[in-house]
C-alpha cells in the first residue's frame, strides 16, 4: 500500500528527469588540447644594448611556461649572456600587446637546459608527462622557428611582439637517446628558433624540450632531439621549481569528446528507462484506483437502488438510497475519468523521439594531425 501511495504522490509531483547527463570539464572545450597547450609557449628573444647602435634583436629561442612565472628554454638560447652585461631577455608570449623582461636563474648546460624567470604571471604553465611515451607516439613541436619568421618577412621589431607559436606534427622514432644526455628523437619538422621550445603529446603535455644541440652547423635535420622529462624534472627539483607532473596516459580530446558522448547517451537511456518504469507503474496505479471506484460505486449504486425499495418499509430508506445512488454514479463516473487520465505512453514515445532529433551528429575529429590540417597557427 506505501509503494502505491507513494507512486500516487510521483503522480503529481513528478518532474522530467534530465535527458543528458551534466558534461565535464574536459568536455566542454572543443578545441585540440595541443592548440590550448601553444598558447603557453612563448618566444625567448635576446636583447643587446649597444652605446651605438642602442637595442636590436642579437638572436631568439623558444620557451614553455612550466610553473607560475617560471619559462624553461635551452641552455644554448641564453649562452650569449655569459659573453656580455649588456644584453637581457625578453619574453614574448603568443598573445597580448607587449613583452616582458626576463631574468636568467638557472643554466644546465649538460642537459642543455635553462630556467629564466618571467616578470609578469601571464602564460599558464603545462603539465609534464614523466611517465614512458610510446615508441611511435604522435607529437607536436611547439615554438618560433626563425625559419617561417623569415617566409614571413618579419622584422627584428616585428619579432619581438607577441604573435602564436607554430605548431608541427610527427612521431617519436623507436625511443632511440643520445648518449650523453637523454634525449627523445623524433619527427616533428623544426628550424632555428624552435631551439627550447616544447615537444608535447597529443594532450598538451611537455615530453620534451626541443634541442639543436646534435645538428650539424649549417643544416636544419629532419629528425629532432628533445631533451626528455627524464632530464627536465630533476633540474627543476635542482633549481627548487615544483611543476605539476602526471604519469595518466593520454586521452586525445576527440576521444575524450566520444567517451563523453557515450557517458551522456547511457545517461539518457537510464533516464528514459526510469520514466518507463515510473509511467508503467503510475499506469497500473491508475488502473487500481479506476477499478476500485467502479466496484465501490457499483455496490453503492446498487445499495443505492435496494434501499429506494424498501423505503416503504424503512424510513431512512429515501435519503439512504437517494444518496448511494448518488455517490455511487460520481465514483463510477470517476473511475471512467481516472481510466482514461492515466499517464500515456505517447508522450514517453514523443520525448524519445525528440531527444533523437535533437542529437547532434558526431563531428570528433581523429588525432592532432586533423587539427593540424584545418586550423591555421592562432
Amino acid at each position: 500500500m506505501a509503494r502505491w501511495i507513494t507512486v500516487l504522490l510521483a503522480l503529481f509531483a513528478l518532474l522530467p528527469i534530465a535527458a543528458s547527463a551534466q558534461k565535464g570539464e574536459e568536455a566542454a572545450s572543443t578545441q585540440n588540447d595541443v592548440v590550448v597547450a601553444a598558447r603557453s609557449v612563448v618566444r625567448v628573444a635576446l636583447i643587446a644594448n649597444d652605446p651605438k647602435q642602442g637595442e636590436y634583436l642579437l638572436g631568439h629561442g623558444s620557451g614553455v611556461a612550466i610553473a607560475p612565472g617560471l619559462i624553461v628554454t635551452n641552455a644554448h638560447v641564453v649562452a650569449p649572456l655569459r659573453e656580455s652585461p649588456n644584453i637581457s631577455i625578453s619574453i614574448v608570449p603568443s598573445s597580448g600587446d607587449e613583452r616582458y623582461p626576463g631574468r636568467l636563474l638557472s643554466s644546465d648546460t649538460r642537459a642543455d637546459l635553462a630556467l629564466i624567470r618571467m616578470e609578469e604571471d601571464i602564460v599558464e604553465p603545462l603539465s609534464v608527462f614523466t611517465g614512458s611515451p610510446p615508441d611511435t607516439g604522435r607529437v607536436a613541436a611547439i615554438g618560433y622557428p626563425g625559419s617561417v619568421d623569415l617566409a614571413e618577412n618579419l622584422s627584428a621589431s616585428e619579432r619581438v611582439r607577441p604573435i602564436p607559436a607554430v605548431r608541427t606534427f610527427g612521431q617519436l622514432s623507436g625511443g632511440r637517446s643520445r648518449r650523453d644526455v637523454d634525449t627523445l628523437l623524433h619527427t616533428a619538422a623544426m628550424a632555428r628558433g624552435n631551439s627550447g621550445g616544447p615537444l608535447v603529446d597529443e594532450c598538451g603535455r611537455v615530453i620534451g624540450i626541443n634541442s639543436f644541440g646534435s645538428l650539424a652547423e649549417q643544416n636544419d635535420a629532419e629528425f629532432g632531439f628533445a631533451i626528455s622529462a627524464r632530464e627536465i624534472i630533476p633540474f627543476l627539483q635542482r633549481a627548487d621549481v615544483r611543476a605539476e607532473i602526471t604519469t595518466e596516459s593520454c586521452i586525445p580530446s576527440p576521444e575524450r569528446a566520444r567517451q563523453s558522448a557515450a557517458e551522456e547517451q547511457r545517461a539518457a537511456d537510464r533516464a528514459r528507462e526510469q520514466r518507463r518504469q515510473q509511467l508503467y507503474e503510475m499506469r497500473e496505479f491508475g488502473l487500481a484506483i479506476a477499478v476500485a471506484l467502479l466496484v465501490i460505486g457499483a455496490v453503492m449504486f446498487l445499495g443505492g437502488i435496494i434501499a429506494m425499495f424498501f423505503r416503504g418499509r424503512w424510513r431512512p430508506g429515501t435519503l439512504v438510497g437517494g444518496l448511494g445512488i448518488v455517490v455511487g454514479f460520481i465514483l463510477m463516473a470517476g473511475s471512467v475519468y481516472v481510466f482514461f487520465n492515466r499517464p500515456s505512453l505517447a508522450s514517453l514515445y514523443a520525448d524519445t523521439e525528440a531527444e533523437e532529433a535533437a542529437t547532434p551528429e558526431e563531428t570528433a575529429t581523429d588525432g592532432i594531425e586533423d587539427e593540424a590540417n584545418g586550423e591555421a597557427a592562432e
